[in-house]
């Protein structure tokens, strides 16, 4: 079901999509393949009308007379740029018609009027019909325009110092994210004739001689402006383009898999994409530097969910650029340039089935770890750090037999040892101890046990740094190895495990101390730390932390830690839900940013907000410890 939300300024539905797989194919000349086409119900707002797009006037003086209700939403700084609908129809407002829809179908494209007579190609237009699953296509993205150019207008009239992310990312705006859910559950019956459409759109987009032109006109009639500001304003207006239109590309690619083939298109997108990963000279000193980062992040997603459907491609066209990079002679131009590159994959995740892709992936990441061996630029090794650590988290928190597999075992003896020795350095530990960490997480029981108290001490030790940030690594690092020698490998024998566990307490929660280490950090991360050891070993976890932290036993008359009760209390509540609701396990720690699209998925943990009786304590194991 297609559902777009009806409003005071678009009341369009489109119900009861169906999928005619048997008679319904559509023959684009364009396109190598068939595709499945969607047929359109009768719910729209008139019985049996279809909703399409009819070629408008230029935004000229006579036109605003004649249509003056549609001019009033001109933009203020730069006039709408001309929306050309890739099928042949123009539009600056993009007004929209209500038709028959027997008459749609029978109705020639060959569209009269001023600046008239555009004709689109293909097999159906020839014919003079349209299907149903053409007309459902065409009908969204005639929205899809129309909602863009009010973006880009309204990014025009905002203060040049709001970033498009505040205006444009996912869950600003309800109606235009149902557009792109929409767009992307259509692609998976049309994905090519839709992103051919979708690419001339941006092509048309950035064709900058009639803004330019536009600018000027505009500018007759008012105070004239420096160039500078010309080009300042076509740049952010490039950018709204660029980012919407990568929001669309991130729908719509998601139903790639169903679509094999089409590699003119992908080495498009490609082109697009990569283009956007070249570094700059002065770029730092562009008032829309932000906006640029956020858009070349935006192709970085484009990039990772392309790669979980044609990760070959991505991966020879990357290791393509870097080799050329590499060939150059070394600069901080290069470097940058380099780093550029390596922060274009940084959405890459590795696919854990079929195993296939599974090896590939980490074929990928071996030839990047001996690249990292290779290099001696410090702000490189840490940039592949940086993302081998981005790829490895989401593996680490997910990966059990597959820690056995040659290709992981191999990546992990590769850069183990030289990591280790390279972040007892000061100048690489910040970098460096995320990565070890991951390494760490993502090998075989038998090395996990051998190396981690070794760099378990070297997290303990950092926990008290002057530097803010390296004991916020260290405990980050500390309480993620800590997830897998609790949950994964259910610990040692009960002497060897007493013993670390014992040294991780005493060194976060020291006794006689009023606070915790490290000081001004988020408290649920501890929390955390003492559900991962009550969910193996409960009894310490209760005696050992939770009374020590509560002063279970010692007569209190006034509160001098309330930090370490806080950390106390809610650490028992959440031991003592997780039993009740039956949780199983929890799942490894894992630091979600908001993806730059703002498609993040946050899931609120809800607790049970009943009394903890006797007979529940009971039945769930806490009566002990329970007053």
């Amino acid at each position: 079901v297609i559902n777009n939300n009806n409003n005071s300024n678009n009341s369009s539905n489109i119900t009861n999509s169906s999928v005619n797989n048997t008679n319904n194919h559509n023959n684009s000349g364009n396109n190598s393949g068939n595709e499945s086409s969607v047929g359109v119900g009768r719910t729209l707002p008139q019985a049996g009308a279809i909703i399409t797009s009819t070629p408008s006037v230029a935004v000229t003086a006579a036109t605003t007379t004649a249509n003056a209700t549609l001019a009033s939403t001109v933009s203020i700084v730069i006039p709408p740029r001309q929306a050309l609908l890739p099928w042949g129809t123009h539009s600056r407002t993009s007004i929209i018609n209500v038709i028959s829809y027997t008459q749609a179908l029978d109705m020639p494209l060959t569209q009269g009027g001023a600046g008239g007579g555009a004709q689109m190609s293909g097999g159906n237009d020839a014919a003079g019909t349209l299907r149903p699953g053409e007309i459902v296509m065409r009908n969204l993205f005639s929205d899809f325009t129309v909602q863009a150019e009010k973006k880009i207008e309204l990014v025009m009239m905002e203060s040049a110092d709001k970033h498009l992310s505040k205006l444009l990312q996912r869950g600003e705006d309800q109606q235009f994210d149902q557009l792109l859910s929409a767009l992307g559950s259509v692609a998976e019956h049309c994905l090519p004739s839709l992103l051919h459409t979708l690419l001339a759109w941006h092509r048309r987009q950035l064709s900058d001689g009639e803004i330019k032109n536009d600018l000027k006109r505009l500018e007759k009639n008012t105070t004239p402006k420096p160039t500078t500001d010309l080009e300042f304003q076509l740049q952010r207006r490039e950018a709204a383009v660029e980012f919407i239109f990568c929001l669309a590309l991130i729908e719509i690619l998601k139903q790639l898999p169903f679509h094999p083939g089409h590699e003119d298109l992908i080495r498009n997108i490609e082109n697009l994409a990569f283009k956007h990963f070249k570094h700059k000279e002065g770029q730092q000193n562009n008032p829309n530097a932000h906006n640029i980062h956020m858009i070349a992040d935006l192709y970085a997603e484009v990039i990772g969910v392309l790669a979980q459907s044609r990760f070959s491609s991505v991966r020879k066209r990357f290791m393509s650029e870097l080799k050329e990079l590499r060939a150059k002679e070394a600069s901080n131009t290069t470097t940058q340039c380099i780093i550029s590159l390596l922060m274009g994959m940084k959405f890459f995740r590795v696919k854990m089935v079929p195993i296939e892709e599974f090896e590939a992936s980490f074929q990928f990441m071996h030839e990047c770890g001996q690249y990292f061996l290779e290099v001696k630029d410090k702000d490189i090794k840490h940039a592949l750090a940086g993302l081998f650590v981005e790829i490895l988290v989401p593996v680490a928190a997910a990966v059990k037999n597959e820690v056995n597999v040659p290709c992981v075992k191999n990546f992990v003896e590769l850069l183990y040892v030289q990591t280790l020795d390279a972040s007892t350095k000061s100048k690489h530990r910040l970098a460096l101890f995320p990565l070890v960490t991951c390494l760490l997480c993502v090998s075989q029981k038998a090395f996990f046990l051998s190396n981690w108290h070794y760099f378990l001490a070297m997290c303990l030790s950092n926990l008290k740094n002057r530097d803010a940030k390296m004991s916020r690594v260290a405990l980050e690092s500390l309480y993620r190895l800590l997830w897998v020698y609790m949950i994964r490998i259910k610990c040692e024998s009960n002497s060897a495990t007493h013993s670390r566990l014992q040294s991780i307490v005493n060194s976060l929660f020291p006794k006689g101390s009023k606070g915790v280490v490290p000081r001004d950090t988020p408290l649920n991360i501890f929390v955390k730390i003492i559900q991962f050891i009550a969910q193996e070993r409960l009894d310490f976890a209760m005696r050992e932390i939770v009374y020590d932290l509560l002063c279970v036993g010692r007569s209190i008359k006034l509160i001098l830690n309330p930090e370490r009760m806080s950390i106390g209390l809610r650490a028992f509540l959440v031991v003592a839900d997780s039993l009740q609701q039956k949780d199983g396990e929890p799942p490894m720690p894992r630091t979600v940013p908001v993806l730059p699209s703002g498609n993040t998925l946050r899931v609120k943990k809800t607790y049970i907000n009943k009394m903890l009786t006797d007979d529940t304590a009971r039945s769930i194991g806490m009566s002990t410890y329970f007053p």
